[in-house]
Parts: structure tokens; sequence; C-alpha cells
């Protein structure tokens, strides 16, 4: 299963709401750009065994559980939001799998600067690369739980766009794996 992806519109509405410009991207161009997908159905037993594989194949060793709304968050949920839609990249993979509601990550197309966005739900599995610009938010329904991944403890630790992150040596690498695109 692929992701449905396409080209931001120019709006400021909402950033929940869509924002489909019209123009597809092809979902092998955002796999060429270092996302990586699975659609990993989720399990009604609570045994992740075909994440956890995965999870072993990367080398990762800690993950946790996470839930986005209303009713966890009260009030913080718009703060977190916020957080989470300024444009930051890490200095590690930041992997996801979504158990329940949907979601939008934006990621920048290099070297055009253009956003490109694909919506998740549950069964996505999506590995974002070190030094890959990107941002994420919840769709209208403000309602997502996922499973986030680390090779070692959690870190939320992110660089916002700027001259500190553009010279960020896992910038630069990330730079050039993309650039025989």
């Amino acid at each position: 299963m692929t992701l449905t992806c396409y080209y931001l519109d120019d709006s400021s509405a909402d950033p929940r709401l869509p924002h489909d410009s019209g123009r597809p991207v092809d979902y092998s161009h955002v796999l060429a750009l270092g996302v990586e997908h699975w659609n990993v159905p989720v399990p009604s037993d609570g045994k992740y065994v075909i994440v956890d594989h995965i999870m072993e194949q990367r080398g990762y060793h800690y993950h946790d559980f996470v839930t986005l709304n209303k009713e966890t968050l009260g009030e913080a949920l718009e703060s977190v939001l916020d957080g989470f839609y300024e444009e930051h990249m890490h200095e590690f993979e930041e992997a996801r799998y979504i158990l329940s509601g949907h979601g939008y990550w934006d990621i920048r197309e290099h070297p055009t600067e253009t956003w490109i966005r694909f919506k998740v739900g549950p069964g996505d599995l999506v590995i974002l690369p070190p030094g890959m610009f990107h941002r994420f938010t919840l769709d209208e329904k403000s309602d997502l739980s996922s499973m986030r991944m680390f090779l070692e403890t959690p870190s939320r630790h992110a660089l916002p766009r700027g001259k500190v992150a553009d010279e960020n040596p896992y910038r630069v690498d990330y730079l050039k794996t993309i650039a025989v695109l």
C-alpha cells in the first residue's frame, strides 16, 4: 500500500486541513527523498511482531506510545501541535507507527524547497532520515495514537530551520544521499 502524496497549497488556513494543491507527487519520489514506509495492519492483540522485527533489523532498542488528543493533553494539545508543526530536522531517524487516527507529514523537497504532504493512518510505519526538514500535524479530528521508536532512549531534540541546521553534518550527509536525484 502506498501513501497519497501531493504538493501543499499556499493557504494559511488551519494546518490540520488537507491543503491539497491538486498537484500529485509520485510515491516513488517521496521514497527517493529518503522516506521509508511500510503498511503493517495494527494487531488486535497488541503484539507488534512485524514492527518489532523491523525495529530489530534497524537497531532500535526503545519504543513508547503517545496519544495526541484533547482528552489526554487538554489545553496543551494546541501548543504541542504548534511545536510539531515548526519546520525542523533531527540528528536521528524519526520513526512512527500509527495505531489510530490520522495525521500529515510535510517534508521539504530538495532542491525546490517545496512542501510535499502525505497523510498517515492506522498501520502506517514511517521513518524519516536524519537531516530531512519536516513537520507534522494531526488531521481535523485531532486524535492520533502512535508508537515512537528510538535507537536508544527517547529524544525530541530538534534543530529548527536555520543556519545551524543547514550546516549540521547530518543535514550535509542527507543532501549528499539525495544529490543523485
